[in-house]
């Protein structure tokens, strides 16, 4: 496989031959269903919140990535991070900056937004 060095005779970046630094990566569904729930103003939330800890204060730093459908649905706004593997319910700014503030930046799982699973 050939590398990619123009996109529509545009340099690109070199970056985008590496993974970037990180240790967590957060997934936040943007699915019609998430979005109808307000996902992409909370995608606005999350990195503005992120943006304005910079990575110094992000312990390994975050990479952050829109998907599309991660279900459960009806449960969502979703966000995933991982490597710890937490699925949580986010439904408005408030909730995605503790999300920030204590998980991403503080390591702790925050459990009252925790999705669980059928018992």
């Amino acid at each position: 496989m050939s590398e990619i060095t123009k996109v529509d005779g545009v340099d690109t970046h070199p970056d985008w031959s590496q993974v970037p630094d990180h240790a967590r990566h957060v997934f936040l569904c943007t699915g019609p269903r998430c979005t109808q729930r307000g996902a992409l103003q909370l995608w606005k939330t999350l990195r503005r919140h992120l943006l304005a800890h910079d990575r110094i204060e992000t312990p390994g730093g975050v990479l952050l990535t829109r998907t599309h459908c991660q279900f459960p649905c009806n449960l969502g706004p979703i966000v995933t991070v991982y490597p710890e593997r937490c699925w949580y319910g986010v439904h408005n700014r408030q909730e995605v900056q503790r999300l920030v503030e204590e998980h991403l930046l503080g390591g702790e799982v925050v459990e009252d937004l925790l999705i669980r699973g059928r018992t």
